[in-house]
């Protein structure tokens, strides 16, 4: 049976509608490289259909692909059809574990805005959680600005709801789940987070070498909220669950950042800053009708940190590209590095991207 076929017996059923989309540049942040112009959208009615939907396509040689907010399609895609998750949208609070179900279509700020009337957070800040879905955070590991509190999305779940290619449907424990093509998240528990009663912001400049400040924190074990340097040299700290900058783990943090010559920059404002924190587009903030622009995030090892830095800083600079970057997340191992690259006069990816260093 051939594509038209399959999808006229999803319309015919009433399980879903379908239409055909110009996906050049659909997703909401930034131009995901998709080699195709037009492809076709489904639309599960409900969780029921959904689940039939996919027992109707996977009994055949259709390529299809689950999508939530297109915050990270970056990469082009042989699916021929996408479904939306977005009828996957349970939002319930289990009283007894203290634990968020919630749908894999459902959007990360619908979640928190879910459970923060009742005094809790998930904890996990996207600049784009207004569209990106639970699901898509989950499959694609994504990692919000106080990852080093509660940790990236797997790192806060506790089971996964799966559906597999025979339309078995099951709760895993999430130390065993593994993203695959064959195995679907229908949904996820979130252990829940009393909300903190403040979130003190600091940002620190003149450090001699930031790499070595941000180790030495990340060894010390002193864990803030976030801790993470930029392009410029400046290091920014979030405290968090403490209103005022004057707690023993943030003064012995401060005191490992003078020792290597960082001073606090009193003119800060927390409250301005931390909502601009949020509200950081982290997917291609440059990218326009005229400008193409992406982000990469790799993990480095402190040895490797600035010979990456240095090999992509090179590479951009030769084919006339702007760069900036950040390093998140420290631990005593490495680092997250955060590359931010723009192109202008272009809407499609530059050839040289990817292409080996």
């Amino acid at each position: 049976m051939n594509i038209d076929n399959k999808l006229q017996q999803l319309l015919g059923a009433g399980l879903a509608t379908v239409d055909v989309r110009d996906v050049r540049g659909w997703s909401p942040w930034h131009q995901h490289g998709m080699h195709k112009e037009r492809a076709t959208f489904v639309t599960p009615r409900d969780r029921s259909a959904f689940v039939k939907t996919l027992e109707v396509l996977s009994g055949s040689v259709i390529a299809y692909e689950l999508v939530g907010g297109g915050t990270s399609t970056s990469q082009p895609s042989a699916a021929k059809v996408f479904i939306d998750t977005k009828c996957l949208d349970l939002l319930t609070i289990d009283p007894e574990t203290q634990e968020l179900v919630v749908g894999a279509g459902v959007a990360v700020d619908t979640a928190e805005a879910f459970v923060s009337p009742h005094g809790w957070t998930l904890g996990q800040w996207l600049g784009s959680g207004n569209t990106a879905t639970i699901g898509g955070a989950i499959a694609t590991n994504a990692t919000g600005v106080l990852a080093g509190r509660y940790g990236s999305f797997r790192d806060a779940i506790s089971f996964v709801e799966t559906i597999d290619q025979t339309g078995n449907i099951s709760w895993v424990d999430a130390s065993t789940f593994r993203s695959s093509g064959d195995v679907h998240i229908l949904g996820v528990r979130v252990p829940l987070w009393l909300s903190p009663d403040g979130r003190a912001v600091a940002r620190f400049t003149g450090v001699i070498d930031p790499f070595a400040a941000l180790r030495q924190v990340a060894t010390a074990r002193l864990a803030p909220a976030h801790i993470s340097v930029d392009h410029l040299g400046e290091i920014t700290i979030i405290v968090e669950g403490e209103p005022h900058l004057e707690t023993a783990r943030y003064q012995l943090i401060a005191a490992i950042l003078q020792k290597h010559g960082a001073v606090q920059d009193i003119t800060l404002d927390q409250t301005q800053y931390w909502d601009s924190l949020l509200m950081a587009n982290p997917w291609s903030a440059n990218a326009s009708s005229g400008v193409w622009a992406d982000r990469i995030v790799q993990t480095a090892r402190w040895s490797e940190v600035k010979p990456q830095i240095e090999s992509w800083s090179k590479r951009a600079k030769s084919a006339g590209a702007e760069l900036t970057w950040r390093a998140v997340n420290p631990t005593s191992i490495g680092v997250q590095l955060v590359i931010d690259i723009s192109v202008s006069g272009t809407e499609s990816e530059p050839h040289w991207l990817y292409e080996k260093a």
